[in-house]
C-alpha cells in the first residue's frame, strides 16, 4: 500500500516517512477512509538536511521519490525539526482538525510552534490554499494522533 520507489531506498527521510505512513496506519484504521481520498502528490523539503521527497497518492497506494518528481499538489519546506514536528499536530476527535483541545497543554504548544513557524516564514507550506482537502487529509494521515 506505501511503497519506495526505485532508487529511494538511499534517501533515509524517504525511509522514514515511509514507516510513518505504514505505522500511522496500522495503528489507527479509521485513517484509511482519508487516505483513500488522497489523490495527488505532496513534495516535503527538508533545507537544513538538504533533502526532498515526492509522495505520490492515487487513492489506493502511496509511493515515495526521492527528490522533486512531477508537479506536486502541495509543497512543505522547512528544515527538519519543523517538518518533523508536523507528524506531531493534534488532531480534534470529532473531524480530525489540526486544532488541540483546549486543555491539551502539549497539543498547544505544538499546534502554536506550527502557526509561529509558518508567520516566521521557517516552514512554507505552497498550495495549500488551492487544495485544501489534500492538505487537510495528508495532515490526518501524517498525524501521528487522532
Amino acid at each position: 500500500m506505501i511503497d519506495l520507489a526505485r532508487g529511494a531506498d538511499a534517501n533515509a527521510f524517504a525511509s522514514m516517512l515511509v514507516e510513518l505512513l505504514r505505522q500511522n496506519l496500522a495503528d489507527k484504521p479509521s485513517k484509511l477512509t482519508s487516505f483513500r481520498r488522497l489523490k495527488g502528490a505532496v513534495a516535503i523539503v527538508v533545507d537544513d538536511a538538504d533533502v526532498a521527497v515526492t509522495i505520490h497518492f492515487d487513492g489506493k497506494r502511496a509511493e515515495v521519490f526521492d527528490g522533486i518528481v512531477g508537479v506536486p499538489s502541495l509543497t512543505v519546506r522547512g528544515d527538519s525539526e519543523q517538518v518533523l514536528a508536523l507528524s506531531n499536530l493534534p488532531l480534534t476527535t470529532r473531524w480530525a482538525l489540526p486544532i488541540p483541545h483546549p486543555r491539551d497543554k502539549e497539543g498547544q504548544q505544538v499546534s502554536r510552534a506550527f502557526r509561529e513557524a509558518i508567520r516566521a516564514k521557517k516552514l512554507r507550506m505552497f498550495g495549500a490554499l488551492l487544495h485544501p482537502l489534500f492538505a487537510l487529509r495528508l495532515t490526518r494521515v501524517m498525524s501521528v494522533h487522532g
